[in-house]
């Protein structure tokens, strides 16, 4: 498969390169990591993302402009990270029609929807099978390359805690320090650089936490009033879910977060063998066997009995 992408990289020259609504360190550092790669090679990338950066990846080299409108005037669609067309956000219809799409991802509920489909779901992150893509080529790496991938690693195995750490993601981030990236310095941006709101948002969060299922389910809930409260944002709760996982003795944890329209945002996490990518496809979502998520409509009380049930099967 590596072979085919990269012809297409090499006979094209004109690529949009986008993935998933509320992207995450793998999503961010994939794209910008294949936009940098492309501008070594003399092509003409633009990148689409529907969301903004979140700011913990404000770090992070960049292009210097990035679309906020979809279009056909590509010769080729690189999506990446991104198990679902539809999860491109708004608009992603229009790129249903091209004759082109690249579908780059590592999650086990991928859908195959491009025309040239290099899904690995043994590889610890789409930024890990971009560095097989790239390493195909001579002289592809810059620093530019190089810490956008060593950030999409990093970050999607947990810094390395999670089931989908594998030999290959030290091994890569080993080489990527060899470009000039500084383990620190991108700990230090990622993981200690929060705004206080982040923290008085949290102190919120914790007081819904419930333990149910015998101590084998802990779920807690982002409120819109809690936003206000606090004067903070959506943005500001990423990777609460995983404080939750810390708790001795459950299996799964969950994450709600109320949206203003009327539906409700749902962070799973599991430990040991229960999959909850299988739950969250259920409501139209997907990911990982131990990290997944889904959109559910619904008022936060009536989606949590939903999610409540759902979790209960599977333990």
């Amino acid at each position: 498969m590596t072979g085919k992408i990269k012809e297409v990289l090499e006979e094209k020259k004109r690529f949009l390169i986008t993935t998933h609504v509320d992207p995450d360190g793998d999503a961010i550092g994939s794209v910008f990591a294949m936009y940098f790669f492309l501008k070594k090679m003399g092509k003409s990338p633009k990148v689409y993302l529907k969301d903004a950066i979140p700011y913990r990846y404000a770090f992070l080299p960049r292009p210097e402009e990035i679309e906020n409108e979809l279009g056909m005037e590509y010769e080729g669609i690189l999506v990446l990270d991104c198990g679902d067309l539809r999860r491109v956000g708004e608009g992603y219809e229009i790129l249903q029609g091209h004759d082109l799409i690249v579908n780059i991802d590592h999650h086990e509920t991928n859908e195959m929807f491009g025309k040239i489909n290099y899904v690995s779901y043994g590889a610890s992150s789409t930024a890990e099978i971009l560095y097989d893509i790239f390493k195909s080529f001579e002289n592809g790496f810059t620093y530019e390359v190089a810490i956008n991938l060593y950030t999409g690693i990093l970050t999607d195995t947990g810094s390395f805690r999670f089931e989908n750490t594998n030999e290959r993601a030290f091994k890569i981030c080993a080489e990527m320090l060899s470009y000039g990236v500084s383990p620190r310095f991108v700990a230090e941006m990622v993981y200690e650089n929060h705004p206080k709101e982040r923290f008085f948002l949290l102190s919120e969060v914790l007081k819904t936490l419930e333990i149910e299922e015998g101590g084998k389910l802990g779920i807690a809930s982002v409120t819109t009033e809690m936003l206000k409260k606090t004067r903070s944002t959506y943005e500001h709760s990423d990777g609460f879910v995983e404080y939750l996982k810390e708790l001795k003795g459950v299996e799964v944890v969950v994450l709600l977060r109320e949206l203003e329209s009327g539906r409700c945002k749902v962070s799973m996490r599991s430990k040991n063998d229960i999959d909850v990518g299988r739950v969250c496809q259920r409501f139209g979502g997907g990911g990982h066997k131990n990290a997944a998520g889904c959109i559910v409509n619904g008022k936060l009380e009536d989606v949590k009995e939903l999610i409540k049930r759902a979790v209960s099967e599977v333990l």
